[in-house]
């Protein structure tokens, strides 16, 4: 009988674990691209290491979707470099950018590699 109701407590705190987590990343990101957009949700599938972002740019009203696929976190110093495998634009003009710009790179996070790692 204690089961059920340890696994649902577990659950819960599960979630709100990752609403906790998913909530910091969006402000960190809503903070580095303030000068270009807002990012309205995030969420994180750490066993796919996938992310999926909504948003909206500055000046346009279409929501865009971004994917990010097989990311790694690097050690760098106290930090962390969030490497991007591939990323996905839903606007046409900014797929090729980030493409070009983001595919492959690095995106330097101000967490250490063990905290980034337990959040993504």
């Amino acid at each position: 009988m204690n089961k059920p109701i340890l696994h649902e407590a577990t659950r819960i705190i599960q979630c709100a674990d990752t609403a906790i987590v998913n909530n910091l990343l969006l402000s960190l990101l809503n903070d580095k691209l303030k000068k270009f957009g807002v990012i309205t949700s995030i969420s994180i599938d750490s066993k796919s290491k996938s992310i999926a972002m909504e948003g909206e740019l500055q000046g346009d009203g279409r929501p865009i979707s971004i994917r990010i696929k097989e990311y790694m976190i690097v050690p760098d110093g106290d930090c962390s470099l969030l490497t991007i495998g591939d990323i996905y634009c839903s606007q046409k003009w900014v797929n090729v950018i980030v493409k070009k710009f983001l595919a492959k790179g690095k995106l330097s996070i101000p967490l250490s590699p063990d905290l980034l790692g337990q959040i993504l």
